[in-house]
């Protein structure tokens, strides 16, 4: 049996290296190994090309006020609308070029299953006989979506290692759910090899906003240690390595965590870590932090949600603001970097609540992440058939819809940029945070923060000059700028 593993192309404002990582289908491969079946990955998103610029879709057609397209700058809000990878027709070609009898498609999140059912199309249009399978975290949050396109052949919602045994006509080989990485790129300069990788799957905790429940499951499930073992000896030697953590909750379980991280620096002594969304502050105290950095983590993510205990409650999201802090101080007084995020636009969200976010994260040692709210089918209040009948494209992060009512649009993006500026004012040295990292003009900068102060307004870097954002909350500007001292 030929196979072959798809990753769409993907449609959005922006794509980082650890969303290309393509650790499903890494996951759909090892099983089909253990099968005795090869199947190679398609990565598109990741094939290193220059992103191909897209009109922006009808329905994103509510951003376009506040879309300056020449911005750039600390405090800038998304700009072009983009295709990541080759255009679906190119994509069909090549997983057909070695015949192979079933296509897999990887959705790994909600947002991009059009993307999915074009590229089902496509390679149904060139081979209407082939078999198409799809699976990921986008099919198993609305599996009907995908069966009611009539292009899917088999539609595989849930965890890979039980919906494939069957689905193959197998018995399965295991349970656990299994060790997987992926190497996201090389830095020849600093002989540095960047890897993503998976331990553990499930989170038992029960946060109204997360989706986490669903895709995985609440059971906390974990990799076995000789299968780790047996994964960082294949890596190749001679490089460092950096490896990002993908898990949602890896101190679920700390002796478990700590063990994997020894087991590593065994084989890299000089290794570097850092985890995507995995550190649940709730679980950490100084000497934990000291240990995660005695290990080699560089840098450190954390999530807040929000400081409303109220919001919180309501949520189910357990929280412990001294225990935050705590870990915060921490990590700034041994010069590791954080990041702390919130999101923003939840079911109880206000104005004053998003103000006391800005400000509470301004206050400490961390850089502010902010998440803007988008929902899944399935979460409470965002029902599947519900779901359906709206384009997934407006459940992107990037797509500042306020699907609770409780903060409009312009109020969403003004927090993002408020966020950054934040940052901006917290940033020493040359380096300023801002778009894809880059340096930007220290003169415009410095000019950006104070006509901001000037005129009570916040500005933004456009072209070569330094211009009012448009459609700014003004309550929120203002209580800002009222709280946080900007010379």
């Amino acid at each position: 049996m030929k196979t072959v593993i798809a990753v769409p192309p993907v449609h959005d404002f922006y794509f980082t290296p650890s969303r290309a990582s393509a650790l499903g289908p890494a996951v759909l491969q090892n099983i089909l190994a253990d099968f005795g079946i090869t199947a190679d990955i398609y990565n598109f998103p990741a094939m290193g090309r220059k992103p191909a610029r897209l009109r922006l879709p009808d329905e994103l057609d509510y951003l376009v006020p506040h879309l300056l397209p020449d911005e750039v700058g600390p405090v800038s809000f998304f700009t072009r609308y983009h295709r990541f990878g080759p255009a679906a027709p190119e994509c069909a070609l090549k997983l057909l070029q070695n015949k192979p009898d079933i296509v897999f498609i990887s959705c790994f999140a909600w947002a991009y299953a059009e993307e999915c059912i074009c590229l089902a199309a496509e390679i149904k249009r060139l081979n209407p006989q082939i078999i198409i399978a799809a699976g990921g975290a986008g099919v198993t949050v609305n599996p009907g979506y995908f069966s009611e396109s009539g292009l899917i052949d088999w539609v595989l919602p849930g965890r890979a290692e039980e919906v494939l045994p069957p689905f193959l006509d197998k018995s399965p080989v295991s349970s656990s759910p299994g060790f997987v990485m992926s190497e996201t790129g090389v830095s020849e300069k600093k002989n540095l090899r960047f890897i993503s990788s998976m331990l553990t799957r499930g989170c038992p905790k029960a946060c109204r906003f997360c989706a986490n429940h669903i895709v995985h499951g609440r059971g906390f499930r974990k990799a076995e240690i000789k299968d780790i073992k047996s994964g960082i000896s294949s890596i190749p030697s001679g490089m460092n390595i950096h490896m990002n953590f993908e898990d949602d909750n890896l101190l679920y379980d700390a002796d478990y965590f700590f063990e994997v991280l020894e087991i590593i620096r065994d084989r890299f002594p000089d290794a570097v870590f850092s985890a995507e969304n995995g550190l649940d502050y709730t679980y950490i105290d100084r000497p934990s932090v000291n240990k995660l950095i005695e290990l080699g983590f560089s840098s450190f993510n954390f999530s807040m949600a929000s400081s409303s205990q109220s919001l919180l409650s309501k949520e189910n999201r357990p929280s412990n603001s001294d225990k935050l802090d705590c870990a915060i101080t921490a990590a700034a007084e041994q010069g590791i970097n954080s990041t702390t995020y919130f999101i923003c636009g939840l079911e109880d969200d206000n104005l004053s609540s998003t103000l006391d976010n800005i400000l509470r994260l301004h206050e400490l040692p961390t850089l502010t992440g902010i998440s803007m709210f988008y929902p899944v089918p399935g979460l409470p209040g965002f029902p599947r058939k519900m779901m359906s009948s709206l384009t997934p494209r407006l459940c992107a992060g990037s797509s500042a819809r306020p699907w609770n009512e409780s903060l409009s649009t312009a109020q969403l993006i003004t927090a993002f940029r408020l966020s950054r500026l934040s940052n901006l004012l917290k940033t020493t040295g040359k380096r300023i945070p801002g778009a894809g990292g880059r340096i930007f003009n220290r003169e415009l900068t410095n000019k950006l923060i104070s006509e901001t102060a000037r005129t009570g307004r916040l500005q933004t870097i456009a072209g070569k000059t330094v211009r009012e954002v448009p459609l700014q909350d003004e309550e929120l500007v203002s209580g800002f700028l009222a709280a946080v001292s900007i010379d």
